[in-house]
């Protein structure tokens, strides 16, 4: 027996709207994530609490992320700057370097819990006007404000 099953044209059709539908989905979810991302760059993001403590009174730790993957910023003593990998909600710094200068405390081990916080950043979330560094597990190592405003 010859010919063509006459479903077969319409399940094609089918399959190639779906395929359409995800790959518009896909690039959505994609576009939406950059344009999150970009919001990240050319700011300076003021630390207001790391590991979970207030910041030290009259101590603007900051945080700046550039398109071009470099990151630079100030533990509260110390210059710092780096690289940064951002992809989709996935976020981690690497090749970390700062200045040495000492302070005194609170300052110094803020700076420290600052540093090794961004060691361990996974993730970012922007919400309310913050930006959440986040660990592997989600949870929130640093939160910092929109500097633009200070």
């Amino acid at each position: 027996m010859t010919g063509i099953n006459p479903a077969l044209p319409r399940l094609a059709r089918l399959l190639i709207a779906v395929s359409t539908l995800s790959l518009a989905a896909c690039s959505l979810v994609e576009e939406e994530t950059d344009v999150q991302a970009e919001r990240l760059y050319g700011t300076t993001w003021i630390a207001e609490e790391v590991g979970g403590e207030a910041v030290a009174a009259g101590v603007e730790p900051s945080l700046l992320v550039e398109s071009d993957g470099k990151v630079s910023g100030n533990g509260g003593c110390n210059g710092y700057f780096g690289s940064v990998i951002i992809d989709g909600e996935a976020m981690s710094f690497g090749n970390l370097g700062a200045t040495r200068r000492a302070c005194p405390e609170p300052v110094m081990s803020q700076e420290d819990r600052l540093l090794r916080a961004l060691d361990g950043t996974r993730g970012y979330r922007l919400q309310d006007g913050s930006l959440m560094l986040l660990d592997g597990a989600g949870a929130t190592l640093v939160r910092l404000r929109n500097g633009a405003g200070a």
